[in-house]
């Protein structure tokens, strides 16, 4: 009898003990394998036992293995999963032969010939244990590599987001590991955009070519469109923004529903949706397996983090941007309250534009009945300059006094009022004393304006406002520092040239009458006298002159201004009159020189005439931070608390050193001096 023959016996016999094997092998496996096979249902065992002595019994039957390996093939798979590795495997096969021998010594009498069946089942398990061996290790080792490899991209994802500084890089990155998932991977990355109130690709990897990738990017998903369903059930409809990218958004469904293509929600930690990642195979005929799905999830809690890292990292640059914008306008308010209006309002439209990241900014400021347009940077500009506050859109925001967003500019602001490439606006009232005295417009920001934006720029907008009254007091206050200095330059002219021309004049009719008279010695005396008066007045011409405006200050700064007055000091008085400068010497603001130098006369001119002092000196100290003036003499010196109040000149050099926010000191003693400090900060 030949082998072939011999297994059909063996077949029989099995077929016959079937039930008796199948409970044989369930009790032999619970005991020498209860990590397997112990919680296992017994139906659940019994129904794979059975079907393996079904597909034993057609491979004798056929004498083929084939039976056999479809069966361990169908299986195999399940046997991985639960952990039970080839050495269990292997095992669990002897112990199947065991059984099948059991049952062949029960259904055949005790002969050669069932020592011969015997025979033959060694022979199939040999070649049955070393094709299953190799197999099943196969399958091992190819679910520890790919396990390996779903390690790999985790750690991978993980490290994009700790070792990228760059958000959208870290997007772009993942976007690859994600595309790694599946073979010939691709994945698009799509998060939500205010603009165009969809989800827009924002990172993608693994396109088939460039031009396949920008038909992606017109890519849309949205509220219509063919619908669509991600992973877990949210559908979203697809729509395209041109005709190449529609041909590939007509196609996406077909895909998805195949399982060639995949969406999977991004998801916060709060569970809302932060976008969507699309992921598919450019192989042909790919289909998503269960286990690539449940590795993409995992991944896709690392995106989920790098966007809300890139959100928070967006966030704190736009505040950053904030805060420095805020303090710009701010040092402009504290350190520069000089500041012509045409320089702040330039400044305002500029940083209110930086702030938001707009295209441009106006500022529109009340004038009568009409809002004037008074500074604009950027673009789009508006039409006109000058808008009826009783009839435009503008006025009446401004009597409402409450900031507006404009998300559609082309419907809600009437023609002749916009640009027509406006499309999103902010207008914000400036406010001054409970009253709103103008308008800042900003226009077309890429992602349109959001509440965000109106409270900063309602924040900015009231040290803006700050900053434009500070200008238009200190412009008010030039304009009568200026009539008081005429008035002053009128008193001078009334008490010094007008009354010595006066004096000329009556010099010169008693000449002429002494000379009528023939009084020649007395006449030559008159005219002597009048020479003298016409030059002193002269003199008097000239000094008021150079108060005005002294030429010297203007070509040669303050250093040589003052010495300049100091050697005609020398000159006049006979004193002793020095200048030290330390540092490297600059230029300051011209008011600020102004004021410096003027103080210098003051001092010098006190110093003259009350101090009897033989030696004064200037020193001027130039610091990074601060400049400072130090004039001292060694005069009589008086007590500063028993001068009348503004004695000496002492108020006007204290006015002056408040209007250029200079720290000064007067310390004097009587028999010793006088010194006057002042400290000026660098930033006048």
């Amino acid at each position: 009898m030949n082998n072939k023959q011999l297994l059909q016996k063996a077949a029989a016999a099995i077929r016959a003990e079937h039930d008796v094997c199948v409970e044989e092998l369930a009790s032999l496996l619970r005991k020498h394998q209860p990590q397997h096979y112990a919680d296992e249902k017994p139906f659940e065992t019994a129904q794979h036992l059975s079907s393996f002595f079904t597909h034993l019994t057609k491979s004798m039957d056929e004498h083929s293995l084939e039976p056999l390996s479809i069966f361990f093939a169908s299986t195999a798979q399940k046997k991985i999963s639960r952990g039970i590795q080839l050495s269990d495997m292997l095992e669990g096969i002897m112990l199947g032969k065991y059984c099948i021998s059991q049952a062949i010594l029960r259904h055949t009498p005790s002969s050669e010939e069932r020592n011969n069946i015997l025979a033959a089942i060694d022979l199939l398990y040999v070649d049955l244990n070393k094709i299953t061996g190799e197999k099943y290790a196969n399958l091992l080792t190819a679910e520890r590599n790919a396990e390996h490899e779903r390690i790999k991209l985790l750690l991978e994802a993980t490290k994009a987001i700790t070792s990228f500084t760059n958000p959208q890089k870290t997007l772009e990155h993942l976007a690859q590991v994600l595309s790694e998932t599946l073979d010939q991977g691709f994945c698009i990355i799509f998060l939500q955009n205010s603009e165009t109130q969809g989800l827009a690709p924002h990172a993608s990897w693994g396109h088939s070519s460039p031009e396949y990738k920008r038909c992606f990017e017109g890519v849309r998903l949205c509220t219509s469109g063919d619908s669509i369903t991600a992973i877990g059930g949210e559908s979203f409809g697809i729509c395209a923004l041109n005709s190449e990218s529609s041909v590939i958004a007509e196609h996406i469904p077909d895909k998805i529903r195949s399982e060639h293509m995949a969406l999977f929600p991004i998801k916060s930690s709060a569970a809302s949706l932060h976008g969507i990642a699309m992921i598919g195979s450019n192989t042909p005929h790919y289909t998503i397996q269960p286990e690539q799905k449940e590795l993409i999830e995992g991944i896709l809690h690392t995106v989920s983090a790098a966007v809300e890292l890139a959100a928070s990292i967006k966030d704190k640059e736009r505040q950053l941007k904030e805060s420095e914008s805020l303090r710009r306008v701010a040092n402009l308010l504290l350190q520069h309250p000089e500041a012509k209006t045409e320089y702040v309002l330039t400044v305002i439209c500029d940083e209110a534009r930086n702030i938001v990241q707009s295209t441009g900014s106006q500022i529109l400021l009340k004038d009568g009945n009409d809002l004037k347009l008074c500074c604009g940077s950027g673009t789009p500009q508006l039409p006109v300059s000058i808008f009826p506050i009783a009839t435009t859109k503008y006025g009446e925001i401004l009597q409402k006094g409450e900031a507006a967003i404009i998300t559609d500019a082309q419907k809600e602001i009437p023609e002749a009022e916009r640009s027509v490439a406006a499309n999103t606006m902010l207008i914000v009232p400036l406010i001054q004393c409970g009253t709103a005295i103008g308008l800042l417009l900003l226009s077309n920001k890429e992602t349109g304006f959001d509440l965000i934006d109106k409270n900063i720029i309602e924040l900015f907008a009231g040290q803006a406002s700050m900053a434009l009254r500070n200008a238009t007091l200190s412009e008010q206050s030039d304009k009568l520092v200026v009539a008081e200095e005429r008035q002053r330059l009128g008193r001078e002219l009334h008490d010094s040239v007008t009354q010595a021309l006066y004096a000329v004049t009556l010099c010169a009719d008693a000449a002429n009458r002494s000379m009528s008279r023939g009084m020649q010695e007395t006449a030559a005396e008159q005219l002597h006298a009048l020479r003298e008066m016409a030059q002193q007045a002269m003199r008097d011409m000239r000094s008021l002159i150079f108060d005005l405006h002294p030429p010297e200050l203007e070509n040669e700064g303050l250093g040589g201004a003052i010495q300049s007055r100091m050697n005609s000091v020398e000159i006049r008085s006979g004193l002793n009159a020095k200048l030290y400068v330390q540092g490297e010497e600059r230029r300051l603001t011209h008011s600020t020189e102004d004021e410096l130098f003027r103080i210098a006369l003051e001092a010098l001119s006190n110093t003259t005439k009350h101090s009897r002092a033989q030696d004064v000196s200037v020193t001027l100290t130039y610091a990074p931070e601060s400049v400072t003036m130090v004039i001292t003499d060694n005069g009589n010196g008086f007590e500063i608390d028993q001068l009348p109040t503004g004695g000496m000149g002492l108020r006007n050099i204290r006015e002056r050193a408040q209007k250029i926010h200079a720290e000064l000191t007067i310390n004097s003693t009587k028999g010793v001096g006088t010194t006057i400090t002042l400290i000026v900060p660098a930033t006048r």
